[in-house]
């Protein structure tokens, strides 16, 4: 018997996948239904897990985030509608990577590979992880945005800033704002660290697009962005990038 875990924070999905599971795969049994990335994380350490199947966008603890704290315990498969996560995920060595809305015919060929990997140990990812920081690293180039019923891909090098708004990331061009579901640290991981630097807890800016930066106070810095008349708020943590730039 496989004991499995599946992790979706969207009710109706979550009771999808464990339907069409309970259908394909028969002879494996799931010992928990997760909401969130920590309860996910609480299953599989509690436990015997071979297989986990994770919902990518799931609040603050990611289902990449889980599988990083969860590195060696048992394999994961990646369940996620944004395509950008794609090169995250497989560079984790995750045995698949579904993307929504996926067709029982493509959910029976990532069964298929999950059991020809059960019978190897699984891999220990937290440095696989980390080497997506790397400079061989294949950072995002495109974001898609909906705005009503019209869809955007806008360019992440068009992008002015990133900003954290619930579990949501207000993404702000020249052209137009607006939001994407995903954690803003999540998203940080697929920004090339050279172009995007995050400035406060809850907002990233792209330097390329930088006007200049103010003190309003001695220990206050302000960042203004090209054709954005408000200023954004940097954080004490993080005032050093700045402070630290060479002046020509």
């Amino acid at each position: 018997m496989v004991n499995l875990i599946i992790a979706d924070d969207e009710p109706i999905l979550l009771d999808s996948l464990a339907a069409k599971l309970t259908k394909f795969w028969p002879t494996a049994n799931i010992v928990a239904k997760c909401q969130s990335g920590e309860d996910a994380l609480d299953a599989i350490l509690a436990n015997d897990v071979q297989v986990a199947f994770l919902d990518i966008q799931m609040g603050d603890l990611t289902g990449i985030d889980v599988a990083l704290k969860a590195s060696g315990q048992c394999h994961f498969v990646f369940v996620t509608a944004y395509d950008q996560y794609a090169v995250s995920a497989f560079e984790t060595d995750a045995i698949d990577y579904l993307l929504k809305p996926y067709s029982d015919e493509r959910l029976q060929d990532s069964i298929s590979r999950v059991k020809a990997r059960l019978n190897s140990q699984p891999l220990d990812i937290s440095q696989a992880l980390l080497s997506l920081q790397g400079d061989s690293r294949q950072y995002l180039k495109r974001i898609k945005v909906q705005i009503g019923t019209r869809i955007w891909l806008v360019a992440v090098q068009d992008v002015l800033y990133f900003q954290a708004s619930g579990r949501y990331v207000k993404v702000v061009t020249k052209a137009r704002e607006a939001l994407v579901r995903m954690p803003l640290k999540s998203l940080l991981m697929q920004l090339d660290p050279d172009c995007f630097w995050q400035i406060h807890r809850s907002i990233v800016i792209n330097l390329n697009h930088l006007d200049h930066v103010s003190a309003s106070e001695p220990e206050q810095l302000q960042v203004f962005m090209q054709g954005v008349s408000e200023p954004l708020p940097v954080s004490r943590s993080s005032q050093h990038l700045f402070r630290s730039m060479p002046s020509e």
